[in-house]
This record gives C-alpha cells, sequence and structure tokens, in this order.
C-alpha cells in the first residue's frame, strides 16, 4: 500500500509534483519499524509464548521500533515542502492518526481482542500507508486519494475476515471476541466472505470511474476474478475444513497482491507511456 500511494501522483498529477526519491524510501523504512513496532507490542500483550524472547523484550522491542519511525518521520516532516494552501501541520497530524490507530489495536483498549479491531486494522493496513506515502510526494492531500485507497482497504477486509474465520475457534476459547462472532458460521463464512469479495471489485471500479481516482488501466485486476471465484467456491464448502479456509486466505492474500502491483504498475505508466 505504501508503494501505491507513492506511485498514485504519476496518475492524479497533483500541482507541483515532482518524484522524491529519497523521501519515498525514508518513508517505507518509517512504515516497516512501525509495523515492526506494533508487532511486537501486540506480541507483548497478548501474552504470546517467544522461544528466544521474553515479554520485556519483546516490549522494548517494540518500543525501539515505533521510536525509530517516529524519529524518521519527524526528519521527513522536517524536510516536507507542502503546498500554499495545505496544512503546515498535515504530516504531524497523520502521523499522530497512525500512532493512535496503533495504539487502538494494543493499548489501551486492545482492540486485537476485541470487536472493530478488524476496522483499526483495514483502516491501519490499507489505507493509511498510502494516505503518507501521497502526502510526502503529492505535499497534499484530497478526497480522491481517500477513493483510490478504498480497494486496498475492502482486499485487506476481506483477508483479515478469513484469518478470524480460521481462528475463531482459538479466539473464543482465548475470550477474544472478533466481528464474525457476530454472525453464525455459515453466515460469517459464506455470505459476510461473498459480499466482502464482490466489494473489492466494486470499489476498484468506483475508485476508477469516481474522481477518475485510479487509471482506468487498473480494472486489468479485475483479472484476479479467478481467485475471487475460488474464494466464493471453498467458503461454500465444509468451513470447519481448516485446508479449505487457509487456501482461501491464500486466494485473498493473492488479489490483495493483485490489486497493489497493478495500480502501481498502471500509474507509472502515466508517466513514461502517457497512458
Amino acid at each position: 500500500p505504501a508503494l501505491v500511494g507513492t506511485t498514485l501522483p504519476f496518475w492524479l498529477k497533483p500541482p507541483g509534483f515532482s518524484f522524491k526519491a529519497f523521501e519515498a524510501i525514508e518513508f517505507l523504512i518509517a512504515i516497516l519499524f512501525f509495523h515492526t513496532g506494533i508487532s511486537f507490542l501486540y506480541a507483548h500483550f497478548e501474552n504470546k509464548t517467544a522461544t528466544i524472547r521474553s515479554k520485556s523484550q519483546l516490549l522494548l522491542i517494540g518500543i525501539f521500533c515505533l521510536l525509530t519511525a517516529i524519529l524518521i518521520g519527524l526528519n521527513i516532516n522536517n524536510n516536507l515542502e507542502l503546498n500554499k494552501y495545505v496544512h503546515k501541520s498535515i504530516f504531524i497530524i497523520y502521523g499522530f492518526s497512525a500512532i493512535f490507530i496503533g495504539a487502538l489495536y494494543v493499548v489501551p483498549f486492545s482492540f486485537f481482542r476485541r470487536m472493530g479491531g478488524e476496522t483499526i486494522l483495514c483502516v491501519g493496513l490499507g489505507m493509511m500507508p498510502v494516505l503518507g506515502a501521497y502526502i510526502i510526494q503529492a505535499s497534499d492531500l484530497t478526497r480522491t486519494v481517500y477513493l483510490a485507497s478504498l480497494p486496498i482497504v475492502v482486499s485487506t477486509g476481506l483477508w483479515v475476515w478469513i484469518s478470524e474465520l480460521i481462528s475463531r475457534s482459538d479466539d473464543e476459547n482465548s475470550g477474544h471476541k472478533t466481528m464474525v462472532m457476530l454472525f453464525s458460521v455459515p453466515f460469517a463464512g459464506r455470505f459476510v466472505t461473498t459480499i466482502l469479495t464482490v466489494l473489492i471489485y466494486l470499489s476498484l471500479v468506483l475508485a476508477v470511474f469516481g474522481r477518475s481516482s485510479l487509471n482506468p488501466l487498473s480494472l486489468t485486476a479485475l483479472l484476479s476474478i479467478g481467485f475471487a471465484l475460488k474464494i466464493i467456491s471453498l467458503s461454500m464448502k465444509e468451513l470447519s475444513i481448516i485446508k479449505n479456509m487457509l487456501k482461501a486466505r491464500k486466494y485473498a492474500f493473492l488479489i490483495h497482491l493483485t490489486l497493489c502491483i497493478i495500480i502501481i504498475v498502471s500509474s507509472l505508466l502515466t508517466e513514461f507511456t502517457g497512458l
């Protein structure tokens, strides 16, 4: 998703845009440290046993990674030249928003144990990297970018949903409350999974034809519908067979990956071929 946000300006052509390679690399490194930090903190507060790391080590590594991400982000902000009418603190606000979303998931509310954690993951993993990378390259942020990130948000949601279907029994035993528990297993596994799968492609079409947020060439991602049909087919089978759901999750990941790659390539083609 961060690469999607980095390349979107080639298609949207915001005023004064010129590609900032060093800042793009800085942001990717910051995102890597940020996600790593949240992952270590999640492992700490989830009380997961680690063979080579104690809980205190997980906590310290998580804090170190987050602080590193914040320092890199501050350096990016100091060197960021924003457009004339853009709020001078937009990247700081973005950074606080990212930290807030990460904190919601881990502490103090521990949304990884609660209903609603899925939404936080979709926004944190699907939308926030796109927005941050775009701000750096375009020195601005518009509603068009939110619309462009929508297919990635929904595809992340499908991936998370199927993962929760797989871990439903373990989550119930450990006292976790997830969205899939709101519904019966057949309804959550068949109906909701199918709806989310269809919504990915509807959101892609909306992003292309609504405000031209994405290059029309992004519609070639519709070719991944073969993966979607596999997911729907597997969800209609016996949901208690973990092997089937693991395959469905694999196909959900492939849809997500395909979407990102095609959006990136189609945006770059605008610059190098004029398509």
